[in-house]
């Protein structure tokens, strides 16, 4: 019975997670060309980050979360990253900031790119 409600509870934290990301707004500097001012725009299961400066769409990844890992995979971009590499990233959302720490990343361009990241809700 104990072990069920573990269950129960790690799928639930889970999900309230990428719960709390769903269809919201993060901005934050990638750190490309000097630093590049970005909105990481997230649905329910796709990120799309978008250069502030001409509301342009640098990438567009797939997304999943477990653990407070936060797994990129690209669909699309302007990155040399295949989309079939993914990005493990430890996330931390304290209040409206969120904070990115690269776990790992065989992808030059994103790990370079992100690193160590701190985002804020708009």
């Amino acid at each position: 019975m104990k072990k069920t409600i573990l269950i129960i509870l790690v799928f639930f934290g889970a999900v309230s997670v990428k719960a709390q990301l769903s269809n919201t707004r993060w901005n934050g500097m990638l750190n490309i060309q000097g630093g590049m001012d970005v909105i990481f725009n997230f649905s329910n299961d796709t990120l799309d980050v978008v250069n502030t400066s001409d509301n342009e769409s640098l990438e567009t990844m797939k997304y999943s979360i477990k653990d407070s890992v936060l797994t990129l995979v690209k669909l699309y971009g302007s990155s040399q990253c295949d989309t079939s590499t993914p990005g493990l990233y430890k996330l931390g959302i304290t209040g409206k900031e969120m904070t990115l720490e690269l776990i790992s990343d065989s992808c030059a361009d994103r790990s370079e790119a992100i690193g160590t990241m701190k985002l804020n809700q708009q």
